[in-house]
C-alpha cells in the first residue's frame, strides 16, 4: 500500500518535470519520455494497490476468522463460562459483531504505514524544492492528526455506549426468538414487545449520537486539510512569483499538496474513529476468553463406565454423568437444533459416516432422503424425524462416551425397537448410557440401572 500511496504521489513530481525539461524548451522526445515513465508509475502503482488490497482483505479475513472460532470455542467448553451471567444473545454478539470489528482493526496496521510514508514523502520533495515549503509539510501532518485526535474524543465515548447498545438490543432480539414458544406460552409477547422495544429505540439514539461524533470528526478533518492545502499553495504561489521556483516547481508543490491531503486527514481519522470502535469490541472479547470456568477442573474427568449399553431409569441425568472434553464425550440432549441445509449437513460433513449414522437412527421415511433440505430447526421434517437426524449426529460423533436422553420419545415402538437394535450393535465394545424408561431400550441394554 506504501508503494501504491508513493506511486500516486510521483504523478506531480513527473509533471512538473515534463514541463520544465520538455514542454518549456518544446522537445518531443523528451515529452515522450516522461509520458512512459508516467505510464510506467501509475501501472507499478496499480499492481501494488491490487496486491495491497489483496493482502490486507485477505488478513481481515483470516483473523476474523481466528478469532470468531477462538470465541465460539471458549463459549461452546464443556466447561462453561462462569462468571457474570450471559444470555445467548449477548454471546452471539460478542462471536459476530464484536470479533468483526477487531478483524477490521488490521487496516490499521496497513493504511497508517502507506500514509505515514506518503506524508514523509512529500517533505522530502517539498524541501527539495523549497526548505520553508517542506518544513511546513513535516509539521502539518503531526499537526493535522493531533487535531483528528483531538476531535475524536467525543467519537470514542460514544461509540463504546453504541456498541454495548447495539449488542443489548441484538442479545434481546436473539433470546426474543429462542424463548419464543414459552413467550407466546405465558401470554407476555406484549411485555417483551415493550423490553426490546426499550433496548431498540436506545441503540438508536446511541447511533446516531456516535454517527454525529463521526460527522463533526470528518468535518474537523476536512476543514482543517483544506486550510493546510490553501494556505500551503499560497505560499508556493507567492515564492513563484519571487521567482524562487519554477513553473514545473509550482505545479510539482500544488500537486504534492492535494496529494497528500488525503494521507493526513485520513490518518488521524481512522485512528480515531476505527481504533475506537475495536477497542471497545476487544474489551468485550477479552471479558469472555478470560472469564474463568463454570465447572471445576476435578469434575472434567471422564467417569469409570463399563462398555456396553446401560439403560438408566432415571429423568435427571445432569449430577450422575459428569461431562468430559467433547472428543471423548457426547451428550446429546432430548430436543437439538438443526440448521437451515440437507439432513447430511446437519449430521457430519463425511457423507458416508453420516449415511451409516442415519441407517442407524432409521431415518428411511424422509421425503427425499439424506439430500432433503430440512429448513431453519428443522421445520420441514417432523417431530420425530428431527429427533432422530440429531440422534444420528450424535453418533457419527463416534464418541468415547455417547449418552441419550430419551432419544425416541418422538417415533412410534416399531422404529423406536428398530432404532434400539441398530445403535446396540453399532456402539458395541464403546459406552452408551441411556435415560429412559422405554423398554425397547431396556430389551438391548447390557444392563439396567435404576436410580431412586
Amino acid at each position: 500500500m506504501a508503494v501504491s500511496f508513493l506511486s500516486n504521489g510521483l504523478s506531480p513530481v513527473i509533471i512538473g518535470r515534463a514541463i520544465d525539461e520538455a514542454v518549456a524548451d518544446l522537445d518531443l522526445r523528451r515529452l515522450l519520455t516522461w509520458i512512459g515513465v508516467l505510464a510506467g508509475t501509475f501501472a507499478a502503482g496499480m499492481v501494488a494497490s491490487w496486491f495491497g488490497r489483496r493482502l490486507l482483505n485477505r488478513s481481515i479475513l483470516v483473523i476474523g476468522h481466528d478469532l470468531r472460532m477462538e470465541v465460539t470455542d471458549r463459549i461452546q467448553h464443556p466447561r462453561g463460562v462462569g462468571g457474570r451471567r450471559r444470555t445467548a444473545g449477548e454471546l452471539l454478539s460478542v462471536a459476530s459483531s464484536d470479533t468483526q470489528r477487531v478483524a477490521d482493526a488490521v487496516i490499521m496496521v496497513v493504511f497508517p504505514v502507506a500514509e505515514v510514508a506518503s506524508v514523509l514523502y512529500v517533505g522530502v520533495m517539498m524541501l527539495t524544492i523549497s526548505v520553508p515549503l517542506g518544513v511546513a509539510v513535516l509539521i502539518g501532518g503531526p499537526l493535522l492528526v493531533w487535531i483528528a485526535l483531538l476531535a475524536a474524543g467525543p467519537l470514542r465515548r460514544r461509540s463504546g455506549r453504541r456498541q454495548a447498545a447495539l449488542a443489548r438490543a441484538a442479545a434481546t432480539a436473539t433470546d426474543v426468538v429462542q424463548g419464543l414458544r414459552i413467550i407466546k406460552g405465558l401470554g407476555a409477547v406484549d411485555t417483551v414487545r415493550g423490553r426490546y422495544t426499550d433496548v431498540s429505540h436506545d441503540a438508536y439514539r446511541r447511533t446516531v449520537d456516535a454517527n454525529l461524533a463521526q460527522a463533526r470528526l470528518n468535518a474537523v478533518t476536512e476543514i482543517s486539510g483544506a486550510l493546510y492545502v490553501i494556505a500551503v499553495a499560497v505560499a508556493a504561489a507567492w515564492l513563484a512569483l519571487q521567482g524562487r521556483m519554477s513553473i514545473g516547481e509550482l505545479i510539482t508543490a500544488i500537486g504534492l499538496t492535494q496529494f497528500v491531503i488525503m494521507p493526513m486527514t485520513m490518518l488521524g481519522r481512522n485512528i480515531a474513529s476505527r481504533w475506537a470502535a475495536a477497542q471497545a469490541s476487544a474489551a468485550r472479547i477479552r471479558e469472555v476468553l478470560s472469564a474463568p470456568f463454570a465447572l471445576d477442573e476435578e469434575r472434567t474427568t471422564v467417569p469409570d463406565l463399563p462398555p456396553g449399553l446401560t439403560v438408566v431409569t432415571d429423568s435427571a441425568p445432569g449430577e450422575r454423568i459428569i461431562l468430559a472434553p467433547r472428543d471423548r464425550v457426547i451428550v446429546a440432549p432430548r430436543s437439538a437444533d438443526l440448521f437451515d441445509g440437507s439432513v447430511l449437513d446437519n449430521v457430519h460433513p463425511d457423507p458416508a459416516r453420516a449415511r451409516a449414522a442415519l441407517h442407524c437412527a432409521a431415518v428411511e421415511d424422509i421425503p427425499g432422503g439424506p439430500e432433503r433440505e430440512v429448513g431453519e430447526n428443522g421445520r420441514n421434517l417432523s417431530g420425530g424425524q428431527r429427533q432422530r437426524v440429531a440422534l444420528a449426529r450424535a453418533l457419527a460423533a463416534d464418541a468415547e462416551v455417547l449418552v441419550l436422553h430419551d432419544p425416541t420419545t418422538a417415533v412410534d415402538s416399531v422404529t423406536e425397537a428398530r432404532i434400539s437394535e441398530r445403535v446396540a450393535t453399532s456402539r458395541r465394545g464403546r459406552t452408551t448410557v441411556i435415560y429412559t424408561d422405554a423398554p425397547a431400550w431396556k430389551a438391548v441394554a447390557d444392563r439396567v440401572q435404576e436410580v431412586l
